[in-house]
């Protein structure tokens, strides 16, 4: 009879404790033992507790292949309800045979109710390296588990396949929230449903009074990038800037042809681009870019306290200044349909007339951000890639209810987009060859960016296992944070990123006062249910785990654990380097900076 020492480690988080029994089954190449009761006098697996037991084997198994884990009610007979459920968080097990050195075998999951558990030990070992049947028949039975537990479902034609739950009440604690975090999450809610409502502003339906009023937004929360947007948000460097370090940095692209529907003409440009020049001359030597918000054209609109609201499909040219000077807008264009009742608006415009165009345009960047380069690209596609390798589902979180388009124009948006998205667009250094704008100067979600990939362009068969897996890891953790952390600096000065538009797009040139560019902003009410609702967005509500954290010890051989050290050292250096250039900036640009990048979506 061989004597085992077993060490179990308990998760520290709320409820990570349990009262059940616990027992393992050692089984190897020659047999399985019964279950052996892990007892001690006094309370076992509490939170945070790492506990050593004695259990004698009484025969003789062989190599080790698995632990089983068992566990069962206290009581008998068993009880009904939560408390027959009695969940318990196990981070893992390690065995210490009479001779021989200890294994590690990790779990980091949640064990609800009864029931057994096969566990391996933490090294990775692809299917072909299962040189036993038993390991072969645990693959195959955790894969069909997997699959019993988490179905496909349509939720929206047209969108990306999700997990097949009516609500988070029905998911399993390992794919819920921690009990912390949402704690955390419903205390921000509640806490800035509670301020504007004592302000009354959460409730007020009408119109702002004036521009000066939406200052009160600061009162509720103000972040430096928020009130370097509140100084700047009306000039045209600043508006052009927010193509390339915004929220939305993945639109713009180098514009070799004026599109045949954009008919912008030298005269229109000159008092931008100066003289001894044209609009060919430049378009030859690489200086003009495009964005196009055409996806938006004729998608339905929402109704907001009752009024429709309006969109717009705009067109924006731009100009990048000799000399590594700054990024200027040189026309817009409010619809994908040119004449007269679509004119072009230039710099050179009244003042009025060219800030609301230039205000168009960022409703329709909230637009499309939202929709598509934030919800789809940053929340629905990462659940599909999780739910095709890991089978979990990441939370997901749509806004519908303050937006000029609403939850039918969002599905619109995400359907034409699907119809058109490719595999290159997910890839960050395919997509900015692809764009054009390999060499803009001061593209730090560029030049951020491609750091944290760092992975070289290849076509060979690893090397495209490689980049997949990396351009997996980096939509769900550095670009969801690039196009996230910063909805709630761009957007609580309201006039630099309106979420509706309560007027149609304007007509023509001459006709617009300040009473009318307020009158089409968004109300007051649906403005803070945006900024609220972007605020929790923006910010991690607890348990945060920063891009290259493993608490999670998986696998245990030296190999990954090098790797991990590797990349973790690479991101200090990263995040040196960005800190020490963010200190030259009047905006610093923080939004991939490595320590503040969750490693997956997490809110």
């Amino acid at each position: 009879m061989a004597e085992f020492s077993v060490t179990v480690s308990t998760g520290e988080a709320i409820g990570a404790g349990t009262w059940n029994k616990i027992a393992v089954s050692l089984v190897g190449t020659r047999g399985e033992t019964p279950p052996l009761r892990l007892d001690h006098p006094g309370k076992e697996f509490s939170a945070g507790a790492v506990e050593d037991f004695q259990v004698a084997s009484p025969q003789d198994v062989g190599p080790l292949l698995l632990l089983r884990v068992h566990k069962a009610p206290l009581l008998l007979p068993a009880p009904v309800g939560p408390v027959a459920r009695d969940a318990w968080f196990c981070r893992w097990f390690q065995l210490t045979p009479p001779q021989g050195a200890p294994l590690r075998f990790p779990c980091y999951q949640w064990l609800e109710g009864a029931g057994s558990l096969a566990l391996r030990a933490g090294a990775a070992k692809v299917p072909w390296a299962d040189d036993h049947p038993i390991l072969q028949q645990q693959r195959q039975d955790e894969l069909k588990a997997r699959q019993d537990s988490y179905h496909w479902k349509t939720y929206s034609p047209g969108w990306p396949h999700c997990l097949d739950e009516k609500s988070v009440k029905d998911l399993d604690l390992n794919i819920k929230y921690s009990v912390m975090k949402n704690s955390c999450f419903y205390l921000k809610v509640s806490s800035a449903i509670t301020e504007l409502k004592l302000k009354g502003l959460l409730d007020r339906k009408g119109p702002w009074k004036s521009l000066n009023e939406m200052k009160r937004m600061f009162n509720f929360r103000k972040t430096p990038a928020a009130e370097y947007t509140l100084e700047h948000w009306q000039e045209d460097t600043f508006f052009a800037s927010q193509f390339l370090n915004g929220l939305n940095p993945v639109l713009i692209r180098r514009c070799g042809h004026l599109p045949e529907n954009f008919p912008v003409t030298d005269d229109m440009v000159a008092p931008v681009l100066g003289p001894g020049t044209s609009l060919q001359a430049e378009l030859e030597r690489g200086s003009l870019f495009l964005v196009d918000h055409g996806i938006l054209c004729g998608v339905r609109t929402n109704l907001i306290n009752g009024k429709p609201q309006f969109s717009a499909a705009p067109m924006t040219l731009l100009y990048q200044s000799p000399g590594g000077g700054p990024l200027l807008p040189l026309a817009i264009q409010l619809s994908q349909t040119p004449g007269p009742a679509s004119p072009i608006f230039l710099p050179s415009d009244n003042k009025w007339d060219w800030l609301l165009a230039k205000t168009w345009v960022r409703n329709a960047e909230f637009s499309v951000h939202e929709a598509v380069t934030h919800l789809l690209h940053a929340h629905l596609l990462p659940e599909v890639f999780t739910m095709a390798t890991l089978r979990q589902l990441p939370h997901c979180h749509p806004l519908f209810k303050s937006t000029g388009i609403g939850i039918g124009g969002f599905s619109e948006l995400i359907q034409r987009n699907m119809e058109q998205l490719n595999y290159s667009v997910l890839c960050l250094p395919e997509d900015i060859q692809a764009r054009g704008v390999k060499d803009i100067p001061n593209y730090y979600y560029r030049d951020d960016g491609l750091k944290i990939w760092g992975m070289p362009f290849s076509l060979e068969t690893r090397e495209a296992l490689v980049q997949y897996v990396t351009m997996v890891i980096f939509n769900c953790s550095a670009k969801h944070y690039a196009v996230s952390a910063g909805q709630f600096d761009s957007c609580v000065w309201m006039p630099n990123l309106p979420a509706s538009m309560q007027l149609p797009p304007p007509t023509s040139k001459g006709q617009t006062r300040p009473e009318g560019f307020l009158a089409t902003l968004p109300p007051v009410n649906a403005t803070c249910d945006i900024i609220v609702a972007l605020w929790l967005l923006s910010k991690e509500p607890g348990d945060q785990r920063p891009l290259g954290t493993y608490p999670e010890e998986h696998f245990t051989e030296e190999a990954p654990q090098q790797s991990i050290a590797t990349f973790q050292s690479r991101l200090t250096q990263i995040s040196k380097e960005i800190r020490e250039r963010n200190q030259e900036l009047a905006l610093p640009y923080t939004y991939l900076d490595p320590p503040l990048i969750e490693n997956s979506v997490s809110i």
